[in-house]
């Protein structure tokens, strides 16, 4: 088990995936990439061995139970588009069990804290999430996202695609929020 952790909030950590988690990781395709599937384990070994599936404008990251150690989803971030000068976040928590526990909101805002802090040249981060999705839109504005409009007919799967609220925090969020909790904003 990995102990390269690099966020830990009260109840998970996130770190960088091992290659003992892709049995687990292949089970979900878009869990470290929302581009492209990902179901087979050794294709993701080949991906990790290339990048350690982390570089300047993409990567995935495991969310890992404190008291178990027990990865219970992953997050991922990448290149919005090249025009926006900032990353979209995706997150999914693997068992219905670990739902509702804030595993979510915990893991989303370590990571884009950590986003912040490490890549300043990204100014904005952003979440799309399909309208219908009332707990992942919640943990957005949680984690300080603001609601920036729909996306008609953009969501996920087969058929006529979902529409999705846009979620975007900024850098000058990160920075006035960081101030404010150090008592100089």
């Amino acid at each position: 088990m990995s102990t390269n952790i690099l966020a830990t909030g009260s109840s998970i950590s996130i770190r960088k995936l091992d290659l003992s988690d892709f049995d687990a990781v292949s089970q979900f395709e878009y869990s470290v990439s929302i581009t492209e599937p990902h179901s087979d384990p050794a294709r993701l070994a080949h991906i990790h061995k290339e990048s350690r599936m982390w570089l300047e404008a993409s990567g995935a990251v495991a969310i890992v139970e404190n008291s178990t150690q027990r990865m219970v989803g992953t997050l991922q971030f990448y290149r919005s588009a090249p025009c926006i000068h900032g990353l979209e976040i995706g997150y999914v928590l693997h068992g219905q069990d670990d739902r509702g526990k804030g595993y979510a909101t915990q893991a989303l805002r370590l990571l884009s804290d950590l986003l912040f802090s490490t890549k300043p040249s990204f100014f904005r981060q952003q979440l799309i999430i399909e309208v219908w999705n009332t707990a992942s839109w919640k943990v957005a504005e949680k984690c300080g996202f603001l609601r920036e409009g729909i996306l008609r007919s953009c969501g996920f799967g087969d058929g006529d695609p979902a529409d999705c609220f846009v979620y975007s925090r900024t850098l000058k969020d990160y920075v006035q929020e960081m101030a404010s909790a150090n008592g100089s904003g």
